[in-house]
C-alpha cells in the first residue's frame, strides 16, 4: 500500500470536491481518498502502483469538469494566491453584466411601461445574464454527456434564472396573470445569477483569506538563509541548505534551518514551536530550531539537519496532514450534502405543481419553487465546517501542541480519564543527586563505575547522573551493553558486569538488595553480582502541574498517575499535584495494562488518554483512545505514535488543546446548527407565501450571504485567546 499526498486547487465548490472523494473511493485500486477542501490538499492511499497525474487528472475528469490544478505537494512554502486571473476575470464579468442590467433597467423605465415587453431590455438583460450563466450552464451540460448525476447547484440555478425570464415573459404576453402577492420581472431572472457569482466571488475571497491567515499563522519557515560561502554571504532557499553549512541570522530573521551555535550570542522567540511567549538565551554550543525568530544579537550556526528533517518542516508536516484525518461533523456534512439538495430540489418542484394546481396562482407557486431551489445549496455548511477544524488545528499550532488530525479534536472533547507519566510529564525530568551510599568501595570509585554503567544510556536519570561530566570516552570502553525498559542497564566494562537500575533489577539478578524508604529515586549499583550501594535523585515538580490537575478536574477528567518509581515519590508527586489515583513500581507493560483495564470497564462514551514522554510510555500513547507525546518532537518515536504532540514539556498544554477542540466543535456545530436553521426557516417562509416579491433577494442572501457569514466566523476562531 502506498500513500501519495497532492496539492489540488480549483474546485468552484466544496460539493464537487466532495463529489470527487466520494468518486476516487469507489476506484478499486485505491483504497481510501480523503480531499482536505480547507487546505487544498488529496490524500490517497493506493494498493499498488500510485497514478501518475496525468492518470489521476483523467480519472478526476471523469466527474469533475472545473479546471483543476493538481501536482505532488511538496515541503516548499506554498503560495496562496487570493486575487489571481480567475478571481479578475470573474470580477470583470460581474462588472459588466451589471452595467448591461442597469441600463436595460433605465431602457426599460424610460421607454417602456410597466409590465410591458421592451425588446431592447429584454436583449440587454438576456446579455447579462448569459455573461454570468454560460460556464454554470456548460456545466450543467456536461453532467448529462458524461452521465453524471445533474442534480447540483449548477443546474439549480440555470433553472432559477432562465425559470424567472420565461415567467416574465409569459408575464408580459398575460399567458400567465401577474401575482397580487409577486410581480416577477425580467430584471430579478438577471439579478438571481449576478447575486450568485458576487456571492461566489466574495466566498471565494473569504475562503482564500481564511486558508492564508492560518497558514501564516502556522508557517514560520524562512523565505532566505544566509549561507556562508568562500568568505562572502550568499542568500539561498533553506531547502538548498547541506549538514554543516554555516549560516548567519540577523535580528528579526527566522532561523532557516536546525543546527548548533558555533559563534556569537542572542535571544530567540520559540513562540512558533512551544507556543511560549518568553525568549530563550542561546550563545555557543547551544542548538537552535528552525522556525525561532532572532529578536536580538547575531548568531553563526551550523546546520546539523537538511530543511526537510527540521523541527518547522516537520510540524507543517502533521499540521498541513491533518486534513487526512476528518472529524465526524465533516463526514456528516459530506454524507448529508448528498441528500440535502435533491430533497430540497423535490420540495420546490411539487410545491409549483401542488401550489398551482391547489389555486392557479402559477406566478406565485412556479416562483416560489424557484426561489427554494436558490435556498437549496449547502455551500455555508460543506465550506465553513472544514475551515472551523483547520483554523483549530492552527490555533492549537499557535500554542505550541500539534494535533495530527480533525478527528482528534472531537476525541479531545470526549476524554474521560487521563493517565499521566511522572518523570518529564509532572516533574521536570531533571535529577539532582540528594545522597550517595555505597557499601565497601570508595565514594569516587562508586561514581566513576556507576558514570560507566549510564554513560550510554539517554534516559533523564542517567543524563542527570552524568551531569558536568564528560563520559564519552567512557562509553566507547563499554561491551554488551544493554538497556533494559523500566529497569535499568546492564554492561561489561573491562571484564567486570555492572548492573545499574532499581531494586527490580539487582533482585533479578539475585542480588540482595533493601528497599531505600525516602522521597525520591534510588538507583542500585552492583559489580559481578555483589552489591556496591546507590545514589539518591530528587526530580521537580513542574509549577503548572498542580493547575493541571485542578483545571482537568473542573472539566470532569479523571486523573491517574503512573509510575516506574517507587512507593514514596509517587505518592509525593501525586499529592504535590493533587492527584487522588496513583501507582508505583510500573514496568512499561503495567502502564498499557492499567490502559487496557479502563478502556474494557468503561461503560460510558467517554475516552481513555495517556500523557508520556514517547519512550517508554510507548506501548500506552499506541493503546490509549487518545495519545500525548511531551516535548516529543525530537523524538520519531513520540511523533509517529501519538496523535497529539505537546512541543514543550508543559503539562498545561494538554488542559489548552481539550480547550481548543471543545471551542472548535463548538463553532462547527453552531455553523451546522445555524446555517440549517436559517435555511429552514426560509424554506418555510418561502412555502408560506410571507416573502412576497423579495424571495428571490432572501433565498440568495440565505444561500451565499450565509456562506460567507460561516467562513468568517470559522476564520476568528485562529484569533481567539484559550483563558
Amino acid at each position: 500500500m502506498k500513500r501519495v499526498i497532492y496539492h489540488i486547487s480549483g474546485f468552484d465548490c466544496p460539493n464537487c470536491a466532495a463529489k470527487v472523494e466520494r468518486y476516487l473511493n469507489k476506484k478499486e485500486d485505491i483504497v481510501e481518498a480523503s480531499l482536505d477542501f480547507a487546505n487544498d490538499r488529496l490524500y490517497i492511499k493506493y494498493k499498488e502502483e500510485p497514478y501518475t497525474l496525468e492518470q489521476l487528472k483523467s480519472v478526476i475528469k471523469e466527474v469533475e469538469s472545473d479546471p483543476l490544478r493538481i501536482e505532488l505537494a511538496n515541503k516548499t512554502k506554498a503560495e496562496h494566491k487570493i486575487i489571481d486571473k480567475k478571481f479578475i476575470f470573474n470580477l470583470s464579468r460581474i462588472i459588466v453584466a451589471i452595467v448591461l442590467a442597469v441600463v436595460a433597467f433605465i431602457v426599460e423605465s424610460v421607454t417602456g411601461h410597466h409590465g410591458e415587453f421592451n425588446l431592447a431590455s429584454c436583449i440587454l438583460y438576456v446579455l447579462s445574464a448569459t455573461i454570468m450563466l454560460y460556464d454554470i450552464v456548460w456545466k450543467v451540460i456536461q453532467n448529462i454527456i458524461h452521465l453524471r448525476n445533474p442534480l447540483d447547484m449548477n443546474l439549480l440555478l440555470t433553472i432559477s434564472c432562465l425559470g424567472v425570464f420565461v415567467l416574465s415573459l409569459l408575464i408580459q404576453f398575460d399567458v400567465l396573470k401577474t401575482s397580487t402577492r409577486i410581480d416577477v420581472e425580467m430584471h430579478e431572472g438577471a439579478m438571481v445569477i449576478i447575486l450568485y457569482q458576487i456571492g461566489e466571488l466574495i466566498e471565494a475571497f473569504a475562503t482564500g483569506k481564511s486558508k492564508k491567515a492560518i497558514s501564516k499563522a502556522i508557517d514560520l519557515r524562512a523565505d532566505t538563509a544566509n549561507l556562508v560561502c568562500e568568505n562572502k554571504i550568499v542568500t539561498v532557499k533553506p531547502e538548498d541548505l547541506k549538514v554543516g553549512d554555516v549560516i548567519i541570522v540577523r535580528v528579526g530573521e527566522i532561523v532557516p534551518a536546525d543546527g548548533e551555535v558555533i559563534e556569537g550570542q542572542g535571544s530567540l522567540d520559540m513562540s512558533s514551536l512551544t507556543g511560549e511567549p518568553m525568549p530563550v538565551d542561546v550563545g555557543v554550543g547551544s542548538n537552535t530550531l528552525s522556525g525561532s525568530i532572532l529578536r536580538f544579537g547575531s548568531l553563526t550556526i551550523r546546520v546539523n539537519k537538511v530543511f526537510a528533517d527540521s523541527s518547522i518542516s516537520k510540524i507543517l508536516e502533521l499540521v498541513e496532514s491533518s486534513g487526512e484525518r476528518k472529524a465526524k461533523a465533516e463526514k456528516f456534512i459530506n454524507k448529508f450534502a448528498k441528500i440535502y439538495t435533491p430533497i430540497v430540489f423535490v420540495i420546490g418542484v411539487l410545491f409549483a405543481i401542488i401550489y398551482g394546481f391547489a389555486t392557479s396562482r402559477w406566478t406565485d407557486a412556479l416562483f416560489t419553487g424557484l426561489a427554494i431551489l436558490v435556498v437549496s445549496c449547502p455551500c455555508a455548511i460543506v465550506i465553513s465546517v472544514p475551515l472551523a477544524y483547520f483554523a483549530g488545528i492552527g490555533l492549537a499550532s499557535k500554542r505550541g501542541v500539534v494535533i495530527k488530525g480533525a478527528n482528534y479534536l472531537d476525541s479531545l472533547c470526549k476524554i474521560g480519564v487521563l493517565f499521566l507519566d511522572k518523570t518529564g510529564t509532572l516533574t521536570y525530568g531533571n535529577f539532582e543527586a540528594k545522597k550517595v551510599v555505597t557499601n565497601n568501595i570508595d565514594e569516587k570509585e562508586f561514581m566513576q563505575l556507576l558514570y560507566c554503567a549510564e554513560s550510554r544510556s539517554n534516559h533523564p536519570i542517567a543524563k542527570a547522573i552524568c551531569l558536568h561530566n564528560n563520559v564519552s570516552s567512557l562509553a566507547l570502553e563499554q561491551t554488551d551493553y544493554e538497556e533494559i525498559p523500566g529497569l535499568g542497564v546492564k554492561t561489561n566494562y573491562k571484564g567486570d558486569i555492572l548492573l545499574a537500575g532499581n531494586v527490580t533489577l539487582l533482585r533479578k539478578h539475585n542480588i540482595e538488595v533493601n528497599d531505600v524508604d525516602e522521597a525520591g529515586t534510588a538507583i542500585h549499583l552492583a559489580r559481578n553480582n555483589e552489591y556496591l550501594g546507590y545514589i539518591l535523585l530528587q526530580d521537580t515538580v513542574r509549577p503548572k502541574a498542580k493547575e493541571l490537575i485542578e483545571k482537568l478536574d473542573k472539566l470532569g477528567v479523571k486523573t491517574v498517575l503512573l509510575s516506574g518509581d517507587k512507593q514514596k515519590s509517587v505518592e509525593f508527586v501525586a499529592n504535590e499535584v493533587g492527584i487522588k489515583y496513583y501507582h508505583a513500581n510500573l514496568l512499561p507493560q503495567d502502564k498499557t495494562k492499567f490502559v487496557e483495564e479502563e478502556i474494557a470497564k468503561n461503560k460510558t462514551k467517554k475516552l481513555i488518554a495517556f500523557a508520556g514522554d514517547g519512550i517508554n510510555d510507548t506501548p500506552s500513547i499506541i493503546r490509549s483512545d487518545v495519545g500525548f507525546a511531551m516535548g516529543g518532537i525530537g523524538s520519531d518515536v513520540a511523533v509517529e505514535n501519538a496523535n497529539i504532540v505537546i512541543m514543550q514539556d508543559h503539562p498545561l498544554k494538554i488542559y489548552d488543546a481539550i480547550k481548543i477542540a471543545k471551542s472548535t466543535r463548538f463553532v462547527a456545530l453552531f455553523n451546522i446548527i445555524f446555517s440549517l436553521t436559517i435555511k429552514l426557516s426560509v424554506i418555510i417562509l418561502l412555502l408560506c407565501q410571507v416573502l412576497g416579491s423579495n424571495a428571490m433577494l432572501i433565498a440568495m442572501l440565505a444561500d451565499t450571504g450565509l456562506t460567507v457569514l460561516m467562513t468568517i466566523n470559522s476564520l476568528m476562531l485562529i484569533y481567539r485567546k484559550i483563558k
